[in-house]
């Protein structure tokens, strides 16, 4: 039978619109006026409110071998007990290799847990509902109540290496979440031998790389030594720039060719105003206009995303921005009801770790392993550095990894332009007799084909036609879970974390 590889959603939050299209899959809003068997190959309930007629249609669903996720504390359809709880971070302690690459869920938030599942202490499980295959996945939380982009608190880092960094980072481990989800779908779609389809994330096969310069206080020198580095290796970077530190020779980073100039605000300041943020963004504006530069990203001094600056960007028209308060380490996302696109990068500098003690050494080690984490697993890599802290040279070794392993190099704008076209490319899938038919809008994109959670196939956007196979040309890393020991140590010694907060908070200038 011919299946529509669609995902259809009810009463989907905006949370979760937003998780879908980070991850690039087809979904549309359920109609349960059609077929639903013969409309959407999943359904994903966002909440439990649901109606009696629902019901009925969604059981005939499952009957006939459709799949259903629940994402909410209180399932109608799944069968298990559940308990609730409250946690900062959720362990993965499970055997099951489908989702070993995720560690542990940051979520600051209730959640609930299935008696019958060790997956994320019982955050996720499946089951088979009147069916012989499993076609019933549960996920424990309540995305709307999840601690929103202005949520952020500082939270530690992994670390084989030394001593864990720390930084304050948005509350939800947002990709980890997102890779939680995706592997929920991918696997109630692989119960029911259907591939699992969704937008790749670069503009070329291999997954993006970028680097960014908080150009904070910088001298020429120092900001000469890293566009040095970056020509040497012929790395395109942004440089995100204060503009009082470098007012009388902003011309001179014209100079700087292939590289990206943007805006780190004219005083490297935090504010809760509003008409404080908009004055402080203007003059850096004026002042690059004069020297006729347009930047046409922004990246927040120290980080935050709060309210204030979510409102006043309105006022600009800005390609994107990047805050690790908003989101840190995830796929770029549109933040809720807003046009602002966030683009992530992994949030410990070589400052983060020089407070740890970190060698140099040890630094290049740390940033290796990040490098090798996230290439192991096909996912954009954003590193970051500033001009008056040590170890630029470590970024050497990296710089050669990603050239020796021909990551896709672009400046924030220049990903941030792929991520606005990705996000207007469409594509629909039908699934029959081990084929897959494909229709889309547009030809020079690539589509990500996962037939099991070992690894996927990539193809063009141009292919009307591709033979389901059982043979993967992109395999994942083998990853091994820390452990518990280990991962409990995020959230050991509190009263550090608090010292680091208090001397972070009274050395953060005012605007």
């Amino acid at each position: 039978m011919k299946r529509r590889l669609c995902i259809g959603l009810i009463s989907p939050s905006p949370y979760l619109i937003s998780l879908l299209d980070s991850i690039g899959v087809w979904y549309e809003e359920a109609d349960f006026n059609h077929n639903l068997f013969e409309s959407y190959a999943l359904l994903i309930f966002d909440s439990s409110k649901i109606n009696a007629d629902q019901m009925k249609k969604t059981d005939v669903f499952l009957n006939k071998g459709g799949s259903v996720l629940e994402i909410t504390k209180k399932p109608v359809f799944y069968s298990s007990k559940i308990s609730r709880s409250f946690s900062k971070t959720i362990f993965n302690q499970s055997s099951n290799t489908e989702f070993d690459r995720i560690s542990h869920l940051d979520v600051y938030s209730s959640w609930a847990s299935s008696i019958d599942s060790e997956l994320f202490s019982g955050l996720v499980d499946f089951q088979k509902y009147r069916s012989d295959t499993i076609n019933m996945g549960f996920f424990g939380l309540e995305l709307n109540s999840l601690p929103d982009t202005t949520n952020f608190t500082r939270k530690r880092f992994l670390s084989s290496v030394n001593e864990f960094p720390d930084e304050i980072v948005n509350k939800v481990s947002k990709d980890s979440l997102s890779d939680l989800l995706e592997l929920c779908i991918q696997k109630l779609l692989h119960s029911q031998d259907l591939p699992f389809l969704k937008k790749w994330h670069s503009p070329q096969i291999h997954p993006v790389f970028g680097f960014r310069i908080d150009s904070d206080f910088g001298t020429k020198e120092s900001l000469d030594e890293i566009h040095h580095l970056l020509k040497s290796f012929e790395i395109k970077a942004t440089w995100f720039l204060h503009i009082e530190a470098h007012e009388n020779y902003l011309e001179y980073f014209k100079a700087y060719k292939d590289q990206e100039l943007a805006l780190h605000g004219y005083k490297h300041g935090y504010s809760s105003s509003i008409y404080n943020i908009i004055e402080n963004i203007e003059l850096g504006i004026d002042k690059l206009r004069k020297s006729d530069i347009q930047a046409k990203g922004f990246c927040a001094p120290y980080g935050i995303w709060n309210f204030s600056l979510e409102q006043a960007l309105k006022k600009f028209d800005f390609n994107y921005t990047s805050e690790f308060t908003s989101g840190y380490d995830s796929l770029p996302f549109y933040v809720n009801h807003s046009k602002h696109l966030q683009i992530p990068i992994h949030p410990i500098c070589t400052g983060s770790l020089k407070r740890k003690n970190f060698t140099i050494s040890d630094m290049e080690n740390y940033f290796l392993d990040i490098y090798q984490q996230k290439t192991s697993l096909f996912k954009p890599v954003f590193f970051y550095h500033h001009p008056m802290q040590t170890g630029l040279s470590l970024f050497k070794k990296i710089f050669e990894q990603a050239q020796s392993d021909e990551l896709t190099n672009l400046t924030f704008n220049e990903f941030a332009e792929f991520w606005h076209d990705r996000n207007n490319f469409e594509f629909t899938a039908f699934f029959e007799d081990g084929n897959i038919s494909l229709k889309t809008n547009m030809t020079d994109k690539y589509l990500y084909i996962s037939n099991s959670p070992e690894g996927f196939e990539l193809i063009t956007s141009k292919k009307e036609l591709v033979i389901k196979s059982v043979n993967t040309s992109f395999k994942y890393g083998t990853r091994s879970i820390p452990s518990l020991q280990s991962l409990k140590k995020l959230h050991s010694n509190s009263f550090q974390i608090i010292k680091t907060n208090i001397l972070d908070w009274k050395n953060r200038y005012r605007l």
